[in-house]
């Protein structure tokens, strides 16, 4: 069967759709996806997948009816393909459109009666509805093209390949890296600052690491919102940290995690993208859901969330997740009453963070 596989979402999201690739590629299917531009890196070179397709999107300085025709002939194109099966992973709208436009006879989804809009079981003519209860982003995706998943490994798949491993070498070497010691990888930034830790915490938890002899690596997306936060952090930063914050493309960034022994940061792509890598991660969460956006432990068996509790400390194989567990947390919200900043990721003591990060970096580094 020829399938296409539509994720009109963000990095994260797209990364983690990787393992319904493996699992339709291993019964007999060829795959290919739909993305976002600029998100397909996640799945390009992936060893079971066929085709990475991206989104046509709007040119700056294009005008709507050209950038209309340029749709019509991608979904020309994409019509030619001959797809069986179109799978909308999202509940989005645009995605179950592309479904349709795709010319698949079949096209699949979630939906949701009583709450997803009728109309479009117009575009969907096989539904699945979303189990109800905390269930893992990877395990939701999974759901649609394996309802029962066996009892098989369940693995995200990033493929880094060694010319950007070498781009990240050559870029620490410059600011002294030594291989024989250890290295953490530190992502402090989201593009959603409340998803972000305070900036004396990191700056402490940084100062911490290389006064017990571990090297620092500091990350964070080209974003310049991003990069002022970091350069808000280094500034209270007793210690000088390697600085590769904006300068890595999204596979870097990846090559980056690979290199180092451990990962720590906030939820956000670049974590995903650590697990993937195999990289064990120390994360900070605060108003999402660790049973939907945990790092995934590749290899993880059965249909069982890797993350079962509600919040607080939780680790799932080589990770580890910091948040609190208030009854407010997780609350799915930007921010404390809409104000951009989360009492409980601003509430969360660096000593705490620290204990964490030692016994985590213990564990590692004696493997």
């Amino acid at each position: 069967m020829n399938i296409l596989l539509i994720k009109f979402r963000n990095i994260g999201d797209v990364l983690l759709t990787a393992p319904l690739v493996s699992v339709l590629h291993a019964a007999g299917h060829r795959v290919s996806t739909l993305v976002k531009s600029g998100t397909e890196a996640m799945l390009e070179g992936h060893p079971q997948l066929d085709e990475v397709l991206v989104y046509p999107p709007r040119a700056k300085g294009e005008s709507r009816f050209a950038h209309l025709r340029r749709e019509l002939a991608f979904y020309r194109g994409l019509r030619a393909r001959k797809f069986d099966l179109a799978i909308n992973t999202t509940e989005g709208d645009r995605g179950a459109i592309a479904a349709f436009l795709s010319g698949a006879p079949r096209r699949r989804g979630p939906f949701t009666p009583g709450k997803d809009k009728p109309w479009r079981l117009r575009l969907l003519n096989e539904t699945v509805r979303p189990r109800e209860g905390r269930r893992h982003t990877v395990l939701r995706n999974l759901d649609l093209g394996q309802p029962e998943a066996a009892d098989i490994p369940v693995s995200v798949d990033l493929h880094v390949d060694a010319a950007d491993l070498d781009a990240v070498r050559r870029l620490l070497d410059a600011q002294g890296y030594d291989p024989t010691r250890p290295l953490v990888q530190v992502h402090p930034t989201s593009r959603w600052f409340f998803k972000c830790w305070t900036d004396t915490g990191m700056a402490a938890t940084i100062d911490h690491l290389i006064e017990h002899g571990v090297q620092v690596a500091l990350s964070c997306g080209p974003d310049a919102r991003e990069r002022a936060k970091l350069d808000a952090i280094l500034a209270l930063c007793r210690h000088s940290p390697f600085d590769l914050g904006g300068r890595l493309t999204l596979k870097q960034t990846a090559a980056l995690s690979r290199l180092a022994a451990l990962f720590f940061g906030v939820d956000t792509a670049p974590m995903h993208m650590a697990a993937a890598v195999g990289t064990p991660v120390v994360a900070i969460f605060g108003p999402s859901g660790v049973f939907d956006w945990g790092p995934w432990p590749n290899g993880w068996r059965g249909n069982d969330n890797p993350y079962p509790q509600v919040s607080g400390l939780q680790s799932a194989g080589a990770h580890r997740v910091i948040q609190q567990s208030w009854p407010c947390v997780p609350c799915g919200q930007d921010g404390c009453g809409g104000s951009k900043r989360s009492d409980c990721l601003e509430r969360t003591e660096a000593t705490d963070v620290i204990a964490i990060l030692d016994q985590a970096l213990a564990e590692t580094t004696t493997a």
